[in-house]
């Protein structure tokens, strides 16, 4: 099928799949589904969870790809669906709020009493999304286009992000709620000794272990066994700046993890189902270009920056500003990376990141899911539909 009559027929199907929503509607439902529907994770998870405990007047539903393998929820009192099915989109279109971290198709329909809130999976403002980055077909950037226009509340973790990428790459012209995302609020506090032993103890590392986790984030021209460094080079480098002893975590973006193969010189932490307790109880993060540096940044930890392709990368995919301006060190090599630990400055470090987040204007808080939860109160009984 051409381009053309794709994105006819994702019109048309939009409007047809509209006839779902007649019936009983439900002011007091939200449907969620995160990395359409792969997971239990990012910032519907933790809107999910404050939900549960703070607003139990809620009914929750998650969509997943594959609902057997979530059926644990089920004893908090979530139901599951499978992501896509027809009961799927007779849920969603009955249901007051859809929360997902991620656009939505074409054809994902919509009506006037509902609110699709759209969390993203990412903050700061990075590498290029949306119309910003376009490698897709004509008829793919048109589809996206359409689906830009559903009306939707967007969350948002800085002004920059706000600007640069809702308004400018998805010409987003709607709400924004200013919050910071849900996700990192376990960022802000730093007193969770359980989570922190907790990563040791599923991956047999003594209770004082230093966790390096290694996250890039995704290329289609990479194979996972080629993003990695000299793995004891960097950890002779962690030991002479910071001491102790350390462990590699090395977690791969999901569209390629199933690809890394088990290695003595790091631990997979690829099929961990959280990223933000893996940040959480982490000592040092090392990435490329994956937004987790903005979220790790925030308890201030060190972060290095490993990018052995960046002027590739640039001139595909892109920034929204200078990678050289960030404040993370940043390599282009191993040795650059050891030398760039070796040579951490901690307080000109905190200062610089401090700074960063002023420019971009950060609106993490630490409260974004107890605002969210406000928000969904204030405007649950907001629609023509009735109560179930």
């Amino acid at each position: 099928m051409t381009d053309k009559l794709q994105t006819l027929a994702a019109r048309v199907l939009r409007h047809s799949l509209k006839l779902l929503s007649l019936g009983t509607f439900h002011k007091k439902r939200i449907v969620f589904f995160s990395y359409f529907g792969a997971q239990y994770s990012c910032n519907p998870k933790y809107v999910c969870e404050y939900l549960l405990e703070h607003a139990p007047e809620f009914e929750i539903i998650w969509a997943f790809k594959t609902p057997d393998n979530f059926k644990e929820l089920e004893s908090k009192g979530i139901r599951t669906t499978r992501y896509l099915s027809l009961s799927f989109l007779r849920i969603c279109l009955t249901s007051r709020f859809i929360i997902t971290n991620s656009e939505i198709p074409a054809w994902f329909p919509v009506t006037k009493k509902q609110t699709l809130i759209n969390t993203w999976h990412g903050g700061g403002a990075y590498k290029k999304v949306g119309s910003a980055y376009q490698k897709e077909t004509a008829g793919k950037q048109k589809r996206a286009a359409i689906a830009r226009k559903t009306p939707c509340v967007y969350l948002s973790s800085s002004k920059a992000f706000t600007e640069m990428t809702l308004r400018k790459s998805f010409q987003h012209t709607g709400e924004v709620l200013a919050y910071g995302m849900p996700r990192n609020d376990m960022l802000f506090r730093q007193n969770r000794p359980e989570l922190y032993q907790k990563i040791r103890s599923l991956y047999n590392l003594p209770a004082n272990q230093r966790i390096l986790l290694y996250a890039p984030t995704y290329r289609e021209s990479k194979k996972a066994s080629e993003y990695l460094f000299d793995c004891e080079r960097v950890r002779q480098a962690l030991v002479k700046r910071f001491g102790g002893n350390w462990t590699i975590l090395f977690r791969m973006h999901y569209f390629v993890m199933d690809q890394l193969e088990s290695d003595g010189a790091f631990l997979n932490a690829c099929a961990y189902p959280d990223m933000q307790e893996l940040l959480y109880a982490a000592d040092v993060l090392i990435t490329d270009y994956s937004s987790s540096m903005w979220d790790f940044a925030l308890e201030k930890k060190p972060c290095f920056l490993f990018a052995t392709d960046l002027d590739q990368y640039d001139m595909e995919r892109g920034f929204y500003t200078d990678i050289h301006t960030w404040p993370y060190p940043l390599a282009e090599n191993t040795d650059e990376l050891a030398a760039n630990i070796e040579n951490f400055q901690e307080e000109k470090y905190r200062e610089d990141v401090q700074k960063h987040f002023d420019a971009l204007g950060c609106q993490e808080s630490g409260e974004a899911a107890a605002k969210v939860c406000e928000y969904l109160k204030s405007r649950m009984n907001d629609s023509e539909g009735r109560d179930k």
